[in-house]
């Protein structure tokens, strides 16, 4: 199935106007680390522009007045750290009392490769109880370590661009693309998660063989960034789209939002501008 405009209406609830915060999406980002402060900033202001009530982001303490200052609409919550700048395994206990609070979890945006922090991705994976989001580094953590997905509490939705798939599969990029919606099948059956595999034309493809394709998007968006907006957005798409077709919505209102942004921008977009699109593109299809 083509990811459409009009697919895309189909997904979406429309909401009611006595509705309050609570429960148009709690979602919590767990993300960031030195140097990489932004993809943290860029997936947490996706998901409450794609349509959440309430967003969190979790970082490491050292961090968050850098988050403080940057972030009006998000609130923080600074964890412990296992040095300056990046989450520690510590943090742990705090991290699973505070995302049974919320409906999403989103985890892995610039968060870094520092091994504790691996660490602490794999046991919050297996030990949280909301829907679970993983993106960029936490899919670094689970490289050859795929079968960890089958033990999570709802099925997962992993984010992988070409080569992160390849990574987690522990095949070469080439193998991958001469295939890439079979052997997406059969590793979303496999470790029984959503894949949303981004690349010229993004694919959905659910646990079941189900499977879908992008009709949006371009050259433009290939730039840094762009990656965490639509982590983001398909957090912030949860609450707004009907039942298990959140990926599907998030998909779409980026891939739009990106094409509006290199109506203005070309080839020269920057993640921040398919982010600032993404309410025009909720016009359209929700009004």
């Amino acid at each position: 199935m083509i990811i459409d405009e009009e697919a895309a209406k189909g997904f979406i609830v429309q909401r009611a106007t006595d509705t309050h915060k609570g429960e148009c999406g709690r979602i919590l980002v767990v993300a960031g680390s030195t140097g990489l402060t932004g993809a943290a900033a860029l997936a947490s202001m996706a998901a409450i522009r794609a349509g959440a009530g309430i967003v969190s982001l979790a970082c490491a303490q050292s961090l968050n007045h850098i988050f403080e200052i940057k972030l009006t609409e998000v609130m923080t919550i600074p964890v412990a750290e296992s040095e300056p700048g990046h989450i520690g395994k510590n943090s742990l206990p705090v991290l699973v009392e505070r995302e049974k609070n919320f409906d999403v979890t989103l985890l892995g945006p610039g968060l870094g490769r520092q091994a504790e922090t691996m660490e602490l991705v794999r046991e919050l994976i297996l030990k949280a109880d909301s829907q679970l989001i993983l993106d960029a580094d936490a899919l670094y953590a689970l490289r050859n370590q795929g079968e960890l997905l089958r033990n999570c509490h709802r099925i997962p939705v992993l984010t992988p661009h070409l080569g992160e798939m390849a990574t987690l599969l522990g095949i070469s990029v080439e193998k991958l693309r001469h295939d890439v919606l079979g052997i997406t099948q059969r590793a979303a059956g496999e470790f029984n998660a959503i894949f949303v595999v981004k690349s010229e034309k993004t694919i959905v493809v659910f646990p079941d063989g189900r499977s879908y394709a992008t009709g949006v998007g371009n050259a433009g968006m290939a730039t840094a960034g762009s990656g965490d907006v639509l982590a983001g957005t398909i957090a912030g798409a949860y609450k707004l789209a009907k039942k298990d077709t959140f990926p599907q919505l998030g998909v779409y209102l980026h891939g739009r939002a990106g094409d509006l942004a290199f109506e203005e921008n070309g080839i020269g977009l920057i993640a921040s501008d398919i982010l600032n699109n993404i309410g025009r593109v909720l016009l359209e299809v929700h009004g």
